[in-house]
């Protein structure tokens, strides 16, 4: 690839070019950094702020909404499932997207059933993917957590491709009493990924 060099200069690595040089122009863009008027220099450009404003730019272009259409799961426990028996299901983000979600709705139709959420973008806690709840949600409730809140993770839940979510259910009764089903269903946007 032919360059045009507009200035010659000798430079080793870690010595700043002389006033007002200007870099190797190539036949493709590459970020080196940015001219400051005031000193005359080329200043390196952090890699960390054009990464932060690419995260920035992901989470300002949805592509589509995250809701019960297609970003809904649920479990179920058999009717006379054992007391400890648990059931899982897992969605995924599929690969070249970003999700963003905002809010879990979990919801359990059973007095006989608990539900939780795993989250494997968070830290393992035994070779598992941590649980987004403390305490299991306990059955025959159904409960909105906004991610942004107090209490909660205070910002939006930021998930790429190949992360994954999984809905628990668990049966607290010797036998449970019915089919109980968990029900999760995330609510955000989905993006295009930018940021690797």
């Amino acid at each position: 690839m032919e360059k045009v060099f507009p200035q010659q200069v000798p430079g080793l690595p870690g010595v700043r070019p002389a006033k007002g040089w200007v870099p190797p122009l190539g036949n493709v863009l590459t970020l080196l950094g940015a001219y400051d008027n005031e000193s005359g220099f080329w200043v390196g450009l952090p890699l960390q702020a054009l990464t932060e404003a690419l995260v920035l730019a992901e989470a300002r272009h949805a592509v589509d909404r995250l809701d019960e259409r297609n970003a809904e799961v649920e479990v179920e426990v058999p009717d006379g499932s054992a007391e400890g028996t648990t059931k899982t299901k897992e969605i995924e983000v599929p690969a070249g997207e970003v999700w963003f979600i905002s809010r879990f709705h979990l919801e359990v139709d059973n007095a006989t059933v608990t539900g939780n959420i795993r989250v494997s973008r968070f830290p393992k806690t035994n070779e598992v993917d941590k649980r987004y709840l403390g305490t299991n949600q306990d059955g025959i409730s159904d409960e909105t957590y906004d991610l942004a809140g107090p209490g909660e993770l205070g910002a939006e839940l930021r998930l790429v491709g190949d992360d994954k979510i999984t809905v628990v259910a668990t049966a607290i009764a010797d036998p449970t009493v019915g089919d109980g089903t968990v029900t999760l269903t995330l609510h955000g946007r989905k993006a295009k990924r930018l940021v690797e």
